[in-house]
């Protein structure tokens, strides 16, 4: 039986053989565990697919879910993408109107927006169009784009997403998830679809409400109550107010009071195209109206800024990140610092909450229990 020599040692071949398949299977672990640490998990990925649920529909899908960690989360308002932002798209490229914010939309879970209008094959009504009427389409082929930029998912509860009728929003609804990205709610409160879906552990529900519809407010409630009993971090997307008017309408106050009484943990507002106030109800935030993302209302400054929400849903905490913006020849890019100050310090003075929570807005920081 053959013998190797290890350090004056006489040692069995077969022994030495089995010890470094040992430390050879001991260096491949470590190796592995070193990597997963650096990497961590990925982030920028809806880690499942989304639920469509109505008071009298489910599509159900699959769900996946990991241990608990912290969701990202980052919410703008109206998005319009016909028009002169659709002259500036087809002339300089898809991603012009976000070619400053690029990095600041990158590696968050959800990026959601409000899309005033369809994804639809239609020929645009406004554009190069004189005293055009107010009806809104966006070119379909702009969805790879917004999906390579990191938007997943548009609300479509709104007073244009049926510019074009039915047949163009469903149209839209199935652009959208061909590109790899999610839609939800119904202009019309129909049938309230709702967005839910599970990031590592966490459940997130997304859903809309048009107040511009004759449409009944208690298929909002029953969809806000489903996610709830779900146990899901329940998010209302509004679309409601008075157009350019920076104060607090009376039925959106008594709408989102009704929301949150009924289960929403965050209430965002949006159609009055200026940003409003922010006010805490029962320890739960209202956005009342977070302006213009995407618009080519450069008639007035408050038309051309708007306002971002980063939310971090943590296990016992959400925290809110304020980030104002200016949109210049439709072209979006976030303030330098004393513009940003001036915007918060305007938030803040007229949003009905104590001294300490205007602090925290002035900071663009602020956070409540979960």
């Amino acid at each position: 039986m053959g013998k190797i020599l290890i350090h004056s040692t006489l040692v069995d071949t077969r022994m030495y053989r089995l010890f470094g398949i040992i430390i050879l299977f001991a260096a491949a672990a470590v190796s592995s565990f070193t990597v997963g640490y650096l990497n961590g998990p990925t982030k920028n990925t809806l880690e499942s697919v989304a639920d469509k649920i109505s008071v009298r529909h489910t599509a159900k899908k699959s769900v996946q879910s990991t241990a608990t960690s912290s969701v990202t989360i980052l919410a703008f308002g109206d998005m319009m993408l016909d028009r002169s932002v659709r002259k500036n798209i087809n002339e300089k490229g898809n991603d012009y109107p976000f070619k400053k914010i690029k990095s600041f939309l990158a590696g968050n879970d959800i990026v959601v927006v409000n899309a005033e209008g369809s994804f639809a094959s239609r020929t645009s009504k406004t554009l190069n169009i004189p005293d055009a009427p107010l009806l809104f389409t966006f070119n379909p082929h702009i969805l790879p784009t917004l999906k390579d930029l990191g938007f997943t998912l548009f609300g479509q509860a709104n007073n244009h997403a049926l510019n074009f009728g039915r047949s163009a929003l469903k149209e839209s609804e199935k652009n959208i998830e061909a590109a790899g990205m999610f839609w939800f709610g119904d202009p019309r409160n129909d049938e309230n679809y709702t967005f839910n879906t599970e990031i590592r552990g966490q459940k997130i529900a997304f859903v809309g409400y048009n107040q511009f519809t004759p449409g009944e407010m208690a298929t909002v409630t029953e969809a806000i109550k489903r996610a709830k009993r779900t146990g899901a971090f329940t998010i209302v997307y509004s679309h409601w107010g008075n157009e350019y008017e920076g104060g607090i309408v009376e039925e959106q106050k008594l709408a989102a009071y009704s929301f949150i009484e009924n289960g929403a943990d965050v209430v965002i507002g949006h159609h009055p195209h200026v940003i409003e106030p922010i006010e805490l109800y029962k320890d739960k935030v209202i956005f009342y109206s977070l302006g213009n993302f995407v618009f080519d209302q450069s008639f007035s400054m408050k038309t051309s800024e708007g306002l971002s929400v980063g939310i971090t849903i943590g296990t016992s905490t959400v925290s809110y990140s304020l980030s104002p913006f200016s949109i210049v020849h439709t072209q979006v890019s976030l303030m330098g610092s004393s513009t940003r100050k001036n915007v918060l310090n305007r938030i803040a003075s007229s949003s009905p909450v104590s001294t300490e929570i205007k602090n925290e807005i002035k900071s663009g920081y602020f956070v409540t229990q979960k």
